[in-house]
């Protein structure tokens, strides 16, 4: 038999033939493996000091022995996963986010381990804050002094639920009520908010139970809700009231949503229903001039589309001092129309759409998150159409330390044939934190803030985080054209924040503002304002 040579092969075309081979044999191997899943799942809720916190001294000691620990089964209640699941990273960041978002909780994460025998284990801990909260609140914005008492737990017997009474004299109203919150009503994330306040001008009553879209993978969402109240509407004009009637409120929801393809990565939704609100004015008998608006009844169908992109960054020492927050830097936006037929009960057929859409960016020490929307009445044209914009710039710096943020912040507003009872205001509770409240007021508004916030980067006595902050502020509102509107108000300040991480309220504000320029009555100067929560 003839034995047949091959001519020896190239090196070069031996390394190429190598490496086709290796690609075909990962390619292979990777159609074949099984997908990693969630081993075992490991619980860890801690009380509001852990063990090392708590052994600091009998101060902490007791405040661990008065606090409810929240229960391992309410933890697992909202895990959008269980053992024996394809192993998701996105799934277990959302989860974390959830419970991050929990007033009752202080701090969450989902760790995984390393993979081992095709599954990956995670631990999930949480911290709790101190849920019962007696207190009582002084605080002025923007000139006006408001007092209140509150008696609150947000984490009734371990099970996160909110019960709240309380007191307020705000900048409006007054106000007597009883809240109501559970995260998990009858089912995990099926949500129930009741309210029922009397007020020193009428009352206000709410009543909701939902299933939202709690991640980017939920299939559907519910909602069923009930507003209802009556109260004075005051407008303004030169820092002035110049109109005062009552209103009377009541707004039904019922609608259905679903999800088109749902993943961890894109949420793509539309949600259906009927959204009746009725409207309606009334003369008081006082030495203000009125001019009544126009009684309102609809009952309109509609349709939403809603489309939202998983872009989460989680950053602390932003608004909340050593508290992590989740910014979604993904882009949104939706659309939504509906229609109300004379059929359905109201008094002729309208309708009306909404736009909204968002984006973010980051920028490698922080972001940029530009936002616009716009909605109408269609009802013989355009009626309290109203477009507003936004766009929040934040950078973090500092040392590890001393963190600092910067923000800058615009927001405008605008609106045409608005409904008689709706203006914009810009004054110290919209931003502009020199100027009395209702100082500016009109059709259109835009608010400018500019500030620098250094933190202490740890907590003192494992109580509090004090920080400082050097602001600025420009704005006006006006029912003028935009001419009239970039004829701005300043001013500066300082302020102190005081971050108390382990408390539902997260951190006290106060502000030391000067205006730079006279408001509608001839004053200018120093007003101080202190509040929970930042000023934006």
């Amino acid at each position: 038999m003839k034995q047949i040579c091959y001519p020896p092969m190239h090196p070069v075309k031996r390394l190429l033939s190598l490496f086709l081979s290796f690609v075909t044999s990962a390619v292979l191997v990777a159609q074949t493996a099984p997908p990693l899943r969630i081993g075992t799942i490991t619980i860890r809720p801690l009380d509001v000091y852990s063990s090392d916190e708590a052994s600091h001294g009998a101060l902490y000691q007791l405040a661990d022995r008065l606090h409810i620990e929240t229960r391992k089964s309410v933890i697992q209640k909202f895990l959008l996963f269980r053992e024996g699941d394809i192993y998701s990273p996105e799934r277990l960041a959302e989860t974390e986010r959830n419970l991050r978002a929990m007033q009752f909780l202080k701090s969450a994460s989902v760790v995984p381990s390393a993979p081992h025998d095709g599954v990956v284990d995670v631990v999930v801990t949480t911290q709790d804050s101190w849920s019962i909260a007696p207190e009582t609140q002084a605080g002025s914005k923007g000139g006006k002094s408001t007092v209140g008492a509150t008696l609150s737990e947000t984490n009734l017997l371990g099970l996160g639920k909110d019960l709240e009474l309380g007191w307020q004299h705000g900048v409006d109203r007054s106000r007597i009520g009883v809240g109501y919150t559970d995260p998990a009503f009858f089912a995990p994330y099926w949500k129930a908010n009741f309210g029922y306040g009397v007020n020193s001008d009428g009352y206000d009553h709410r009543f909701q139970v939902s299933r939202p879209f709690y991640s980017f993978a939920t299939p559907w969402a519910t909602e069923l809700s009930f507003t209802g109240f009556r109260q004075f509407d005051h407008l303004y004009g030169g820092g002035l009231e110049i109109e005062r009637f009552r209103q009377k409120h009541r707004e039904i929801v019922a609608s259905f949503g679903l999800a088109l393809a749902p993943n961890d990565i894109r949420a793509q939704r539309i949600t259906a229903g009927i959204h009746a609100v009725d409207d309606s004015f009334f003369l008081m008998t006082n030495d203000v001039p009125q001019q009544l608006p126009t009684d309102r009844e609809f009952r309109y169908l509609f349709v939403r589309y809603d489309s939202t992109e998983n872009d989460f960054v989680k950053l602390n020492f932003i608004n909340k001092d050593v508290r992590y927050e989740d910014f979604n830097l993904g882009r949104q936006y939706s659309i939504e129309a509906g229609v109300s037929p004379h059929s359905l009960g109201a008094d002729h057929n309208t309708s009306y759409f909404r736009a909204a859409a968002g984006d973010g960016k980051w920028l490698g020490d922080g972001f940029v998150m530009p936002a616009v929307a716009l909605s109408s009445r269609l009802d013989g044209g355009l009626q309290n159409a109203v477009a507003t914009s936004s766009l929040l710039f934040v950078r973090r710096g500092g040392r590890a330390s001393y963190p600092t943020a910067f923000f800058s912040r615009l927001a405008v507003s605008s609106g045409w044939r608005m409904d008689a009872e709706q203006q914009f205001f810009a004054d110290g509770l919209t931003g502009l934190r020199g100027y009395r409240a209702h100082a500016f007021a009109g059709s259109r508004a835009m608010v400018i803030n500019i500030e620098e916030r250094l933190y202490l980067g740890r907590e003192i006595l494992q109580l509090a985080s004090p920080g400082i902050v050097a602001f600025a502020d420009a704005g006006n509102a006006t029912n003028q054209g935009f001419t009239s509107l970039l004829h701005l108000k300043s001013d500066i300040g300082i302020g102190l924040r005081l971050g108390l991480p382990r408390t539902p309220k997260n951190l006290l504000r106060v502000d030391l503002a000067y205006a730079l320029n006279r408001d509608p009555l001839g004053r200018k100067g120093w007003l101080v304002a202190f509040s929970s929560g930042q000023a934006f």
